[in-house]
């Protein structure tokens, strides 16, 4: 509703107003939304908090459905996972938490039935296959690349772990919206709600800096299955040749080895020239890599890294800005002269808090735009996998040759 301000819960269909203290998190690097709320009597013996709730009691458990609209915008579908409570002749108090519809593809297996792999498949499509028994849509913002020549599943990972591994060699993003959807995007392609201020609309600011995920070198390995390229070419048989001797025949010099390997191997290396120090660090690509992707991959972890290693969290007035939520990725100019800040930076985490007195604010944490974006190209590689290099020898026999 226009001009609703707060966080409203509902819970199997009916609206719960005995909550104190209520927060919303939605989190870039979590894939699910989640929600906690605390029903609190300060003052009375836990009787009284017993008897202000009545029947509702029976409702405050796990898997109970959960509907939750912040200034009237529906923000989280889910249920009720955590139920703790805490009772004393001073205090009584009840705590729920719990996640959206994703939550549940974070923990469980994917496509237990099968297939073991999708061919030829692209990013949203494998996606929509694996999110389709959680009840999930699946919708992309961007042109995902080219298929997949081999999507595997590997037995025991989780349907978030599925679809995030391909996310990640396409330098994309795979997120729940929270109500239901999982949305396949980049890095800081919306504007934010508003501009963050300090002083202004800033209530306070942390800021926190940590190098041990970064590594002076990201390396990452796979596999592929296109060596047939490397070995193109139109040499013809020479029908007038006679057979080499016993005596004349040599060992092989490892030329056959070295293609079928260059064909079959890819290999991506990202440096972190800010990183003092031999720190490498190395990935196994989790589906078939082309040396590109490969490469890709590897810039990808190194910003990624980056940008979890500086992060400032800024708490700000209300939960919207002329009625447009704060929302996790989406790009806010932020002027802080508190720390020198001048410069667009990436929304990464959104957390909406009420407290008792209806108190409303928002904690947000910031971080460089490069940190989720997909690589440009030419970045600072380690390796030779900036592109991927075919043999464009022709290959020719020359027929004047003469027996060894």
């Amino acid at each position: 509703m226009i001009g609703e301000k707060g966080i409203r819960i509902w819970i199997e269909g009916r609206e719960f107003k005995g909550a104190k203290e209520k927060e919303v998190s939605l989190d870039m690097e979590d894939f699910s939304a989640s929600f906690s709320f605390t029903c609190r009597d300060q003052e009375a013996n836990a009787d009284a908090l017993v008897a202000a709730l009545g029947p509702w009691n029976a409702r405050l458990k796990a898997q109970k459905k959960v509907k939750i609209t912040v200034s009237g915008q529906l923000v989280l579908v889910g249920k009720i996972e955590k139920r703790s409570s805490e009772f004393s002749d001073q205090t009584a108090e009840i705590t729920l938490s719990g996640r959206c519809k994703a939550g549940d593809m974070v923990d469980c297996a994917a496509m237990t039935k099968g297939p073991a792999e999708f061919k030829n498949v692209k990013l949203e499509d494998a996606a929509k296959k694996i999110a389709a028994p959680y009840g999930l849509g699946v919708r992309s913002e961007i042109d995902t690349g080219e298929p997949f020549p081999r999507y595997s599943l590997d037995l025991a990972e989780t349907a978030h772990r599925a679809i995030e591994k391909g996310a990640r060699q396409r330098q994309a993003l795979a997120m729940s919206d929270g109500i239901g959807n999982i949305v396949i995007t980049r890095a800081g392609s919306k504007k934010a709600a508003g501009a963050i201020n300090a002083p202004g609309n800033v209530k306070s600011v942390s800021m926190g800096e940590d190098c041990t995920g970064r590594f002076s070198e990201t390396i990452v390995h796979g596999q592929h299955e296109k060596a047939g390229k490397e070995r193109k070419g139109d040499a013809a048989l020479d029908k007038t040749a006679e057979p080499l001797t016993p005596a004349a025949r040599a060992g092989g010099d490892g030329e056959a080895t070295k293609q079928e390997r260059k064909g079959t191997v890819a290999k991506g290396v990202a440096k972190d020239e800010e990183v003092e120090g031999y720190r490498p660090k190395v990935y196994l690509a989790r589906t078939k890599a082309e040396q590109m992707s490969a490469q890709e991959e590897a810039e990808w972890r190194r910003n990624t890294a980056r940008g979890k290693g500086e992060q400032i969290t800024y708490v700000v007035y209300g939960h919207d800005v002329d009625g447009e939520l704060w929302r996790p990725n989406t790009i806010a100019p932020v002027k802080d002269r508190y720390n020198a800040i001048d410069r667009d930076m990436l929304i990464s985490k959104v957390r909406l808090h009420e407290t008792e007195d209806e108190a409303m604010d928002t904690e947000l944490t910031v971080t460089s735009p490069e940190a989720f974006a997909k690589s440009k190209g030419g970045g600072t590689t380690g390796g030779k996998g900036a592109k991927s290099r075919t043999n464009k020898a022709s290959g020719k026999l020359d027929t004047t040759a003469e027996r060894l």
